[in-house]
């Protein structure tokens, strides 16, 4: 009786041991390695880069971040990461779903003329509690910021303002109107006589 006990004990675990174990994983993909700007950059300008995509390619849905990093040591300048905006910066793929991403640069006035470069990509967001291995896959981007004045840098801020937000046009239209017509009936004063 002890015997067959231990017999379908070991049979068991040996039973266990040779069961493949399943696991579930994550990770990350883009279909784009680098990305090389040509155009010269302004300062104060906007500007809309080569969409890529990101794939999961684990075995569960997993949640990333789009994120701005760099390489330690890189000779190239480093374009703050305020400079950049993702859409969407945030996703959730299902296995082997894969998602467009496009990112925007917009150049601050007082940039520094030069080279930038820096990694862009996704990042796995944990989930859950404990250490967490966050694994990235990013897209190597290099441009060159030129010189600009400050007058076209601001210029082209206003512009881009105005287009965002037409509204401000409309009001400033307005105001011009009413003042207008104040100012005309000040010059210019009616007055009507009435004849008994």
């Amino acid at each position: 009786m002890i015997r067959s006990l231990v017999l379908r004990m070991a049979l068991g675990a040996a039973l266990l041991g040779a069961a493949p174990a399943v696991v579930a994983s994550t990770g990350v993909s883009i279909d784009v390695s680098r990305i090389d700007v040509g155009e010269t950059l302004v300062p104060g300008g906007a500007y809309r880069l080569p969409t890529f995509g990101v794939r999961n390619p684990g075995t569960e849905s997993t949640s990333y971040r789009l994120v701005v990093s760099y390489i330690d040591g890189q000779s190239d300048a480093a374009p703050p990461e305020s400079w950049f905006a993702f859409e969407p910066g945030d996703l959730t793929l299902q296995p082997d779903q894969s998602r467009p991403v496009l990112t925007h640069v917009t150049v601050p006035p007082d940039a520094t003329p030069g080279r930038y470069s820096a990694l862009i990509g996704p990042q796995i967001v944990g989930s859950g509690e404990g250490a967490q291995v966050g694994a990235a896959a990013a897209v190597r981007l290099t441009f060159t910021v030129g010189e600009s004045d400050g007058l076209d840098a601001w210029l082209r801020i206003i512009g881009r303002f105005l287009s965002e937000n037409p509204w401000v046009l409309a009001l400033g239209g307005l105001l011009v109107l009413l003042i207008a017509i104040r100012y005309l009936r000040r010059r210019f004063q009616f007055q009507v006589a009435r004849r008994a």
